[in-house]
């Protein structure tokens, strides 16, 4: 079960509790209707009197029950599904490739969690309190007379058979239905942000046709897996009906007719009846939703033992102690396609070497590359003799820093988006803030300010200052930088790449448009061909003074 593996026991417990308690007052219930037939039939006003005040406790009671039950049921609810997210969130932040389909991944995040929530966790919590109903009403039914209630056992038993022969096509119907959400979701997110480039070229024609078709198809899998699921539940009703009235009805009278049974008792199991059918109905309905959400429970237990492993994996293994950084015949694919083939490269540490190339030719793939969060196809990379494959993540990542050639900035204030809420004393951030060019911004706006949604609230060169400062501040091994003065002015830039060029850290910057004079204060310079191969070409470092 979702809410057993993911709530909370004794949340599950105690609504179990409480449903077993609702079974047992609708029994009572029936009890009491037998005392009001055995009433009317006797003449007996004051046994309907007293029957009048028990019935109004027990009327009581069923409204507290129905009560906490729902307010249980809200509770499980809320556990269960933040579990979950948080078991997705932590995927995402630690496991997740960075070459995986973002849009698959928001629309596993709202639409598939929200099915999960509606066919898997209430179906769950409806399907137990239904259960607990049907056995205390076939329990209470039997006490009455046993037979007729057997004829309604047996009557309602049947259309169990059509929900066991049909619940493979309509898990089928909801991985279809997933699958189509998951393009939908990844089309409609390429679409509206780029609006601007369709209006601008007039493809908005085309764009409404590509959009408007998966959406059609979209509906058209939802119209399925809705249409098979009323099919079933429409022939269940059938069967139920017929067999779940008809035959204990007969069984009934023809008791009544023969003297073994009475109108009172039949009127007690007649009235414990409904609490048998609808529960058994509800439960065998949800049976066929909850097949809907299986792949998406077999994803979140994927994701749970691939972090289970990797955790694993980060309590062991060796750490990388410095040395050169070497590539040896390294080629890289990202699905179908090969970025890099065939690549060998050394870096000594405290080296500074720049990656050139025209837009598109791999570089940034090779910065991930060396961050391992790219995995090769081919070839070895090593630091200091270390395959960098073995070496625990937490451990590698806290090996590199990164400055992205697009900034993304949290919107939270500027110390969050230098610290990431990790500890630095004041000293450190000012540092950071002054060889970033961030003095004049921080003086004029304070730590405490807020940027905005993707840093709308800054220029583009401040967010720039704000992605190397967050670098600068952490003065990790490797610096790894992805265009990062492309957003700067020639006085900022050349700043800048001081910092970048007199610290002890080892700097791997790529860029695609660099000045042969700035070139020269690398110690390497790198050319990626279109094959991904790689030519060397070693430079004398002039004196930075002249720059």
């Amino acid at each position: 079960m979702i809410v057993w593996q993911y709530g909370k026991k004794w949340q599950l417990l105690l609504f179990l509790v409480l449903a077993g308690a609702t079974s047992l007052v609708n029994v009572a219930m029936a009890w009491i209707v037998t005392r009001f037939v055995a009433a009317a039939m006797g003449r007996d006003l004051g046994l309907f009197i007293r029957n009048v005040g028990i019935g109004a406790v027990i009327f009581i009671s069923v409204g507290i029950l129905n009560w906490l039950l729902v307010s249980c049921n809200a509770l499980i609810t809320r556990t269960v599904n933040v579990r979950v997210k948080a078991i997705m969130i932590q995927y995402i932040a630690d496991d997740r490739p960075l070459t995986a389909n973002s849009g698959a991944m928001v629309s596993f995040m709202t639409n598939d969690l929200k099915l999960l929530e509606e066919k898997g966790i209430a179906n769950e919590l409806v399907m137990s309190s239904n259960a607990l109903l049907f056995i205390g009403a076939l329990g209470g039914a039997a006490s009455f007379d046993w037979l007729t209630a057997t004829a309604f056992l047996i009557g309602n038993l049947l259309p169990a058979m059509i929900s066991f022969w049909t619940q493979g096509t309509v898990s089928r119907a909801a991985r279809a239905w997933s699958t189509a959400n998951a393009a939908w979701t990844g089309q409609l997110k390429d679409f509206l942000a780029g609006l601007d480039t369709a209006r601008t070229y007039q493809a908005n024609g085309v764009l409404k046709a590509r959009v408007g078709g998966l959406g059609q198809q979209l509906e058209q899998r939802l119209f399925h897996m809705t249409y098979l699921t009323a099919i079933v539940a429409g022939a269940t009703m059938i069967v139920s009906s017929l067999c779940g009235m008809l035959l204990p009805y007969g069984v009934g009278i023809w008791r009544i007719i023969r003297g073994a049974s009475t109108l009172a008792k039949f009127m007690g199991v007649l009235q414990l009846a409904n609490s048998m059918r609808t529960p058994l109905l509800t439960v065998l309905d949800g049976i066929n939703q909850w097949g809907a959400v299986k792949p998406i429970k077999q994803k979140i237990q994927a994701v749970q033992a691939l972090h289970a492993a990797k955790r694993k994996a980060d309590q062991s293994g060796p750490r990388l102690a410095g040395g050169p950084l070497q590539l040896r015949d390294v080629s890289v694919r990202i699905g179908q396609k090969t970025l890099l083939s065939h690549l060998n490269l050394t870096i000594n540490p405290g080296e500074h070497v720049l990656l050139m190339a025209p837009s598109g030719f791999g570089k940034s793939t090779l910065l991930r590359v060396l961050q391992g969060e790219i995995p090769l196809a081919s070839g070895t990379y090593t630091i200091g003799g270390v395959t960098v494959e073995e070496v625990p993540r937490t451990r590698r990542r806290q090996y590199f820093g990164l400055i992205k050639q697009t900034p993304f900035l949290f919107d939270d204030t500027i110390r969050y988006n230098l610290t990431l809420g990790a500890q630095f004393s004041a000293s450190e951030i000012t540092a950071a803030v002054q060889q970033a060019g961030l003095s004049q911004l921080v003086a004029e706006k304070g730590l405490t300010y807020r940027v905005g949604e993707n840093g709308r609230n800054l220029s583009g060169g401040q967010s720039q200052r704000v992605e190397i400062a967050r670098a600068l501040l952490r003065r990790r091994p490797v610096l790894l930088a992805d265009e990062a003065a492309s957003a700067l002015d020639d006085r900022l830039a050349r700043q800048v790449r001081q910092e970048f060029l007199t610290g002890p850290e080892t700097l791997i910057e790529v860029g695609h448009q660099v000045p042969v004079a700035v070139q020269g204060l690398y110690d390497q310079v790198i050319h990626l061909d279109t094959a991904g191969k790689i030519g060397v070409s070693k430079v004398v470092k002039p004196i930075l003074a002249n720059t």
